[in-house]
């Protein structure tokens, strides 16, 4: 028997789409808040009143704020983000060029923090007031504490200034035609990636050990962890398959939210190590003040961060079979 609930996975389907017009609506709000546009930028003391009118007209800058939203809101939810002012070429065009290069390096990052953080959070659990829980716990504080550009500086100090073993700067290293090969590319591209890669994992996997040591040490003295026990399975078979489990699913819950921050925090890092990706794109479609791809970005941000907030709650079934998707 199916543990989702047809009805009620319609229901959170509604409440998405709704979270997402909500979202759309209060972008549309601060975008449009912003001082000055970006045809600011294009008018020159030259342009007659009549150029700079048509140069609106073009953009749709002329037309009453409220059938702006009503052409933003039916655009975006198909997919039609428009062209960009500044960049000249459909924001789709850059969309497709930028977010990739996001998606390897957070994608990697969001990779290692959740797999060594839940991974050094059950050991922590299982072993609670050992002195290795106490120091790896205040370790991981200390390095939780430190901000995430501070640490970036840091590690182009060290590793690039100092004993110039990784770049810092840029995705690839700029060569000839005659010597680009695809494993030259490749070899580049990870002697670029390894040491932004390094400072979002160096912080990232903290938080889910945090969530993950104590729903672990609360899991340990359940009744089915005793039961298992005495069916004389082994420690480790206890801990893996039995406890370790159920303690994920407060995690499921914190991956969300921290998907959110490492894309967020994406804007920090490309800026620091000049990474080609959404977040510089985004900082510099901000200061340029261009609606299309600040809107664009912020948009596909909140599409990805309620889906994966719906797919954590189907996710909760399969690691605790006594949740039913749309139960009591």
């Amino acid at each position: 028997m199916t543990r989702i609930s047809t009805r009620y996975l319609a229901k959170r389907l509604i409440v998405s789409y709704l979270t997402l017009l909500v979202i759309m609506t209060i972008l549309f709000v601060l975008i449009r808040s912003m001082p000055g546009t970006f045809i600011s930028q294009m008018i020159t003391p030259e342009m007659k009143p009549a150029q700079i009118a048509r140069l609106q007209e073009q953009w749709g800058l002329n037309e009453p704020l409220w059938r702006q939203y009503v052409d933003f809101m039916i655009n975006y939810q198909t997919g039609n983000f428009g062209r960009s002012p500044t960049k000249q070429v459909p924001v789709w065009d850059i969309i497709i060029r930028r977010f990739p290069r996001t998606i390897i390096l957070f994608g990697a990052g969001f990779v290692i923090s959740y797999t060594v953080g839940p991974l050094v959070g059950m050991y922590l659990g299982w072993w609670r007031g050992t002195n290795k829980d106490k120091f790896i716990y205040t370790s991981g504080l200390t390095m939780y504490s430190m901000p995430a550009f501070w640490i970036s500086w840091l590690f182009i100090w060290l590793f690039d200034y100092k004993l110039q073993w990784l770049k810092s700067a840029y995705m690839v290293d700029q060569f000839g035609v005659q010597d680009w090969t695809p494993m030259v590319a490749m070899g580049s591209i990870l002697h670029h990636i390894a040491l932004p890669l390094f400072s979002i994992a160096f912080v990232g996997w903290v938080g889910s050990m945090l969530v993950m040591r104590p729903s672990m040490n609360n899991v340990t003295g359940e009744d089915y962890v005793f039961l298992a026990r005495a069916k004389g399975l082994s420690e480790r078979t206890v801990l893996m398959k039995h406890a370790a489990r159920n303690a994920l699913i407060p995690v499921a819950t914190q991956a969300i939210v921290g998907l959110a921050f490492l894309v967020d925090g994406s804007v920090i890092i490309e800026q620091v190590f000049s990474w080609p990706g959404i977040g510089d794109m985004l900082v510099s479609a901000v200061f340029a003040q261009d609606y299309p791809i600040t809107q664009a970005a912020f948009f596909l941000l909140a599409v990805m961060i309620i889906t994966m907030r719906l797919v954590t709650d189907i996710a909760y079934t399969f690691l605790d079979p006594r949740i039913k998707f749309g139960g009591e």
